[in-house]
């Protein structure tokens, strides 16, 4: 079955009639058609921090979520009012769905056995190339470690305040779990790796990957499956853009803007953008 859909860019260069400026960068559409078996639905770190049997320390209190309580609901209003109903109509016109998490999270549910191989269930306890490669790097460097080391912990305290609270908010997430209205369901997969996804993909014969979860700027663009490292091996990447957001801060609040400039940026760089109203639309034709 395909569907025809209009995906969003932002324009970075010269338009035909229009002055070369960036008043005139502005936001287009395109046609796209695409086979409902070549598109995969990638769901990214939806946890249920704010919800009530979501990750909570008494000592903590509000201190317990994962940025703020504000962020918490903004990301509990997305998940249960654009990304839940979404992915359930999704799912009953057969695209396949993939939650794209963490291992630990992720082996507690049914789907793992069936979305993973003994390879690769076994490299996750031992994963002593990548510390290789970061002592490679280190020797490397010229300037002295003592100095790095001192200057990246005073960052990190100043950011993250890691003595006394990230390191102890960190032990909450061995109680994260998906929130129940996006839970995995029969014949969802489940990915914890760029290069697990890769072969799902490869077997599924899936092109096009439609990303909708948490933090924009973060996760859902940086982790080994998000959207910069599945561009890079050749999948198209589209972002549902009001089924996501980041953590802002005082000056980006109003307006959302951290999460509206990545899209901007996956737009120049990586993919295409879509309206969860827009995706929805143009499905119509398949019931």
């Amino acid at each position: 079955m395909n569907f025809t859909v209009d995906l969003e860019y932002t324009t970075c260069s010269p338009q035909d009639g229009l002055p070369f400026t960036e008043e005139t960068f502005c936001r287009r559409s395109i046609p796209f058609t695409f086979d409902v078996k070549e598109v995969g639905i990638a769901l990214v770190d939806l946890w249920n921090f704010g919800w009530d049997d979501g990750p909570f320390d008494e000592e903590l209190g509000d201190r317990s979520f994962e940025r703020d309580r504000s962020h918490a609901e903004r990301k509990r209003r997305i998940i249960e009012t654009k990304v839940g109903p979404l992915v359930n109509t999704l799912r009953d016109m057969d695209f396949q769905i993939f939650h794209c998490n963490q291992a630990d999270f992720l082996k507690h549910y049914p789907q793992w056995s069936q979305s993973t191989t003994d390879e690769e269930r076994q490299s996750l306890s031992a994963n002593s190339a990548s510390s290789e490669n970061l002592k490679e790097e280190r020797n490397s460097q010229w300037h002295p470690q003592e100095w790095v080391d001192s200057w990246k912990n005073q960052h990190r305290e100043l950011i993250w305040r890691m003595e006394d609270w990230a390191n102890i908010q960190g032990k909450l997430y061995y109680q994260i779990s998906i929130p129940e209205p996006v839970e995995p369901q029969d014949g969802d997969l489940l990915v914890y790796s760029g290069n697990q996804f890769h072969r799902l993909l490869a077997e599924k014969r899936i092109k096009i990957l439609f990303y909708m979860g948490f933090e924009t700027d973060v996760c859902l663009m940086n982790k080994p499956h998000g959207i910069r490292n599945m561009s890079r091996l050749g999948y198209m990447p589209i972002v549902v853009t009001d089924c996501t957001t980041t953590y802002e801060a005082a000056e980006t609040l109003d307006g959302l803007w951290k999460t509206r400039v990545t899209i901007l940026n996956i737009e120049a760089h990586q993919g295409y953008s879509v309206t969860s109203e827009a995706l929805l639309n143009s499905l119509k034709i398949l019931k």
